[in-house]
């Protein structure tokens, strides 16, 4: 699993038909080891997560399970929105990780 912001949507009209019905969002994974990672996500939604939330996507098996659906054409998927993130800044060994780390926190 893995943290991540929903940075957009994408909208497909036409769609393998297991998809039908499925909300897709593209998600800025958070790679706290450096900074957020420059990749983008497609995640199925389900859970009407919105535009700059941060959300706990799940990959393959795992993401399908989230959905309701083994047999579905997806990889990833949302599976929780994120209220809040606790970190311990002590904890934190680098500039590099308490930097990204912010970038979890709700802005004011």
């Amino acid at each position: 699993m893995f943290l991540g912001k929903v940075v957009g949507t994408v909208w497909a009209t036409k769609k393998t038909p297991n998809l039908e019905g499925v909300r897709f969002l593209i998600v800025h994974p958070y790679d706290l080891d450096k900074e957020p990672s420059p990749n983008l996500v497609v995640a199925a939604d389900r859970l009407g997560a919105g535009i700059g939330e941060t959300v706990i996507c799940a990959y393959g098996k795992a993401a399908r399970s989230a959905i309701g659906d083994q047999e579905m054409s997806i990889e990833a998927a949302v599976v929780g929105i994120v209220d809040q993130v606790d970190l311990d800044y002590n904890a934190c060994r680098s500039e590099a990780l308490i930097s990204a780390a912010r970038e979890l926190e709700p802005q004011d």
